[in-house]
């Protein structure tokens, strides 16, 4: 009885008739790694490395299951364009977002007196004129560098060398504005305030454990103001964002070639055919 069943035959999956657009393909890849760019620069923007990496990874998650399901139609060169994705939010975390937020003044701000700092210091960036550090009135220490606070648990790096300068106005040198340069170095070397620098990055947060501090000095207040001092000032963000916007070039150059690349090299094969 057994013999007379017949048994089904698995259906595979129908083949699409013809491959999809090359061009199609590509403006679909170009989407998602712009998109996902885009996404991510108030990340770098506004919030420190710590947590935008964060945000890369879990971002990077419904994109990479958006490839998956956009394998079927378009092929596995989908997943290039997903993983170049994640190269350009890097860059966008890392670099652009900051040039992003310098060029609209909305996490910056430039050309201020050492006096309104403090009106300021909610911003990322703050470059200063009219100013003075008063570095024989500075001081050192050496800490452990804060990688991650959570709660009453902390996780350290490796111990720096940091040194502070108090900033004055230049007008009256001698009030105290609770405003510090900061700058860092390996342990057993040192660093200094450059003089073609005007500011640099506001420290929301202490990236130093008080308690583990080896000072040497007078030690800054609580409540003070901490700007770790840019050598080059303006120009280093400047810099640094038309990097990432050549670097961002050259993905979208990559994931061109890769979709153009296949079609040139199958048509110059039947050209020596």
């Amino acid at each position: 009885m057994f013999a007379f069943v017949e048994t089904p035959k698995k259906k595979r999956p129908k083949r699409p008739d013809s491959e999809p657009s090359i061009f199609q393909l590509f403006w679909i890849g170009l989407c998602l790694i712009l998109g996902f760019l885009i996404s991510l620069l108030p990340f770098g923007a506004y919030l420190p490395i710590s947590i935008s990496i964060w945000a890369l990874v879990i971002l990077f998650l419904p994109l990479l299951f958006m490839g998956i399901s956009l394998i079927r139609k378009y092929g596995y060169m989908i997943l290039i364009s997903v993983f170049l994705s994640l190269v350009g939010g890097g860059i966008s975390i890392l670099f652009l977002g900051d040039y992003v937020g310098y060029l609209t003044r909305i996490t910056a701000v430039t050309d201020i007196n050492p006096e309104e700092a403090v009106k300021y210091s909610q911003y990322k960036f703050i470059f200063l004129k009219n100013y003075k550090i008063l570095k024989e009135e500075g001081g050192s220490f050496q800490a452990p560098l804060t990688v991650r606070s959570r709660g009453a648990s902390k996780y350290y790096g490796p111990v720096i060398q940091f040194q502070f300068a108090p900033i004055r106005g230049s007008l009256a040198p001698e009030k105290d504005l609770s405003l510090y340069a900061v700058c860092m170095a390996n342990l057993g070397s040192s660093c200094s305030f450059s003089d073609s620098g005007t500011g640099g990055n506001v420290l929301h947060e202490s990236i130093w454990d008080s308690e583990k501090r080896n000072a040497k000095g007078n030690i800054p207040k609580e409540g003070s103001i901490f700007l770790v001092w840019k050598p080059w000032g303006e120009m280093e963000i400047q810099k640094k964002g038309i990097w990432s916007l050549v670097s961002i070039l050259v993905v979208l150059l990559v994931w061109a070639g890769f979709c153009f690349g296949k079609k040139i090299f199958q048509m110059k094969a039947q050209d020596i055919i």
